[in-house]
């Protein structure tokens, strides 16, 4: 179904709904429901390497999580729950861990760490097994740790038994809980366990290790339809997308490969670790130095054929059609005027409902902490992947979010904080409940404000009941307070004015883009 024009039938169903036309800026055009499913897309050679690295490659990162767990400074030491996920038993560790068990392996009928085909593979997807100093085994981590999730079109009838069909690779694994891998291990009168077990399940901070004294964990974002998103001119002589939250990887997609693996470890001890010549931890990353010092600099080819197979992954389409055709027309129509001003539905964007715009917080930002990051800034970490564009910017804010696919993504916001969790066997009406709920959520005005507090007194001075931002959103030199917007669920509340029946078909409307 296509609409090039409001007509009759337009203004009718809007008023039938109580939309007005006011604000409306663009021309609506609804796109043919005409994206397959990922599981059905035939990848070429190119695509298939870069799947594998996606899934297999950890670079040698391991031996990082092998120094953090021995740090020379030993209120610095964390020792990543490896081996306590590893030893779970393979029925229990999606329940307990929300990792997801690799179909290439099975269980060890005597007991401890899963048997696999590959002598790499650990019995979880993404936890790799690397060759250690005298003969130890480190644990590295690869992309599809955090980004690989359950398929919402073919989802696992035993979450703890999945095949390859039921892993969709770039959905996130919303079921993860990362902050008790991080915490586990930690003794319990640790600080750094308030801030880990903050975490929402399948969010993660990726400056903690590398820590920018802002607590700020985000989603692991969803992410398809690469070759439909809008690009930008960064100064380099051709356009590039923008990724991060915050806009903040947008020099080019193998760019921001590397800066994912410097942060899960990858050349750690050449690139990113103190040194007589880099004394500051937190000094920019000099690209030059650390591909010619670091044997294990992830090689161009692989980054190549991971940008084709990143390239290649479609939005999964809600199953069927719409079958309440007046209801489809007035909600495509309802977010014409009430959302594509930035959820655009002209030019570049409108295949993915985006201008990819990063919007400077205002009074209906969502939770300020994750976009105030500061380590790709000048002079910073990851300063060498971020453009000037970004770095000169003047304000810092969170990119409009593309919308294909949301029905199978909720909860919503950088920090999940709107909506539920759909069950990890969820059928694709029951993920489509979830949204829905969460979509509704989200266009209201009474939530119940989440704050993240401290449960006991850490002094007289921090009693009970202390936002957690006050703690750890806190520059250690001067003691200033680097985010002091706690609520974690405010903001965003466009749509809350609108009648239950705008809404309804709004939401209606949404689910099959």
């Amino acid at each position: 179904m296509r609409i090039s024009q409001r007509g009759t039938l337009a203004a009718s169903a809007m008023a039938i709904l109580g939309v007005g036309a006011s604000g409306c800026t663009e021309q609506s055009t609804i796109e043919d429901l005409d994206r397959t499913s990922i599981t059905e897309h035939e990848l070429n050679t190119a695509e298939r390497r870069g799947r594998d690295v996606w899934f297999e490659n950890t670079y040698g990162g391991g031996a990082f999580f092998a120094f953090l767990a021995n740090h020379p400074d030993p209120s610095k030491r964390i020792r990543i729950a490896f081996s306590e996920v590893l030893n779970t038993p393979r029925a229990q560790r999606f329940a307990e861990w929300g990792l997801i068990n690799d179909p290439d392996c099975w269980e060890n009928p005597a007991g401890g760490p899963d048997l696999c085909s590959d002598p790499l593979g650990t019995g979880v997807l993404g936890i790799r097994k690397e060759p250690g100093p005298g003969g130890t085994t480190f644990f590295g981590v690869t992309c599809a740790s955090c980004h690989a999730g359950f398929d919402p079109l073919n989802p696992p009838e035993d979450p703890a038994e999945p095949t390859w069909g039921n892993v969709h690779p770039t959905i996130g694994n919303q079921h993860a809980k990362f902050g008790k891998i991080f915490s586990y291990n930690l003794a319990p009168t640790d600080v750094r366990r308030l801030m880990f077990n903050a975490w929402p399940d399948g969010a993660v901070d990726t400056t903690a290790l590398f820590n920018d004294n802002i607590m700020n964990p985000g989603v692991v974002t969803a992410f398809w339809d690469h070759k439909k998103r809008p690009t930008f001119d960064i100064g380099t002589g051709h356009e590039e997308m923008r990724n991060g939250q915050g806009g903040e990887d947008d020099v080019g997609g193998k760019l921001a490969a590397v800066r994912v693996y410097t942060n899960i470890g990858v050349c750690f001890a050449e690139c990113v670790a103190p040194r007589a010549d880099r004394p500051d931890p937190n000094a920019p990353i000099d690209l030059a130095q650390c591909k010619r010092d670091c044997a294990n600099f992830p090689p161009e080819q692989d980054l190549d054929d991971m940008s084709d197979f990143l390239a290649s992954v479609k939005s999964p389409d809600y199953p069927g059609h719409p079958h309440q055709v007046l209801k489809y027309i007035a909600g495509g129509l309802t977010f014409a005027v009430a959302c594509s001003d930035c959820h655009s539905m002209s030019g570049e964007g409108r295949k993915v409902l985006s201008d990819d715009e990063v919007n400077p917080l205002d009074a209906q930002a969502t939770n300020a902490c994750r976009a105030l990051s500061t380590n790709w800034d000048t002079g910073k970490l990851w300063a060498a992947f971020s453009s000037d564009v970004y770095k000169n910017r003047g304000y810092k804010g969170y990119r409009t979010m593309p919308l294909v696919g949301i029905w199978s993504t909720a909860p919503f916001f950088h920090n999940q904080s709107i909506g539920p969790w759909a069950a990890a066997d969820a059928s694709p009406a029951e993920r489509a409940d979830a949204y829905e709920a969460a979509m509704y959520e989200m266009m209201s005005t009474t939530r119940v404000p989440l704050v993240h507090r401290l449960p006991f007194a850490l002094s007289p001075t921090i009693p009970a009941g202390t936002p957690l931002h006050y703690i750890f959103s806190r520059d250690p030199a001067t003691g200033q307070v680097l985010c002091t917007d706690v609520v974690e669920n405010k903001g965003h509340t466009y749509g809350a004015d609108l009648s239950p029946a705008a809404k309804s078909a709004l939401i209606y409307w949404l689910k099959y883009q």
